[in-house]
């Protein structure tokens, strides 16, 4: 499961979701739109099987509710939309869409169609936009022994600020899954002064953090994204290398 970020400065993006794979392993965003009676669009081939099961809900394989009667006749055009767009998705591979209780979840490559799904099927629901932040692995790095750790990311060599050494020292306080190497660790606990200070406010592409669980590396990606470089799997060397 990815960690979730609000996030204000990616157009038409709410939510950055930072996970181990895209989702479906093909589509990069995802909309989610809250829609009463959704669920019964499930069983629907075509939109006049909805008008069925509302005039003799007591007939269909899944019984709907008197009082969830009034939700479907006010949600009648979005919940056909729905069973349209479902429809069209078995001729089209540009996007996929899913239905668990009331929620919709389309997935799609193109922001400008989930646009367009979403505008057809009708304004006023409560929606979210996604999208899916991988870890994007550049390799895999083999030791003769077996590895302690599963992972490695390495930081980049860039300027930072000052309050950068005290935020990753903090986050190693508290996540304890995250195992930064020697010279990391040297980096950000010296207090030698005879480096310089320019020592201090760069950060290396020879400083690295081991982690094993995949799922560590969004929380890491979460705070301090902007320093991370190139990600491995460790791995021992299997005999025919």
């Amino acid at each position: 499961m990815g960690l979730l970020k609000l996030t204000d400065n990616v157009p038409g993006v709410d939510i950055l979701d930072y996970r181990d794979i895209l989702y479906f392993n093909k589509y990069d965003y995802r909309i989610r739109m809250k829609i009463p009676g959704a669920r019964y669009v499930y069983w629907c081939k075509k939109p006049e099987d909805l008008d069925k099961k509302i005039n003799n809900p007591s007939s269909s394989y899944v019984k709907i509710r008197k009082d969830e009667i009034d939700k479907l006749k006010e949600n009648i055009f979005g919940l056909k939309t729905l069973i349209e767009v479902s429809n069209e998705r078995k001729n089209s591979k540009n996007y996929t869409v899913r239905v668990e209780g009331n929620v919709v979840a389309i997935f799609a490559n193109d922001l400008q169609l989930l646009d367009s799904i979403t505008n057809r099927i009708g304004s006023g629901y409560k929606l979210d936009c996604s999208q899916a932040i991988t870890s994007g692995f550049s390799g895999t790095k083999y030791f003769v022994n077996e590895p302690k750790h599963k992972y490695r990311v390495y930081l980049k060599s860039k300027r930072v600020e000052d309050t950068l050494h005290d935020e990753l020292k903090e986050t190693f306080r508290v996540q304890k899954k995250l195992y930064p190497s020697f010279a990391l660790k040297r980096w950000l606990y010296q207090t030698n002064k005879n480096y310089g200070a320019w020592y201090f406010r760069w950060t290396s592409a020879a400083h690295f953090i081991d982690y094993d669980d995949e799922s560590t590396l969004s929380y890491l990606a979460i705070m301090h994204g902007n320093i991370l470089g190139r990600k491995y799997k460790l791995e021992k060397r299997p005999d025919n290398i």
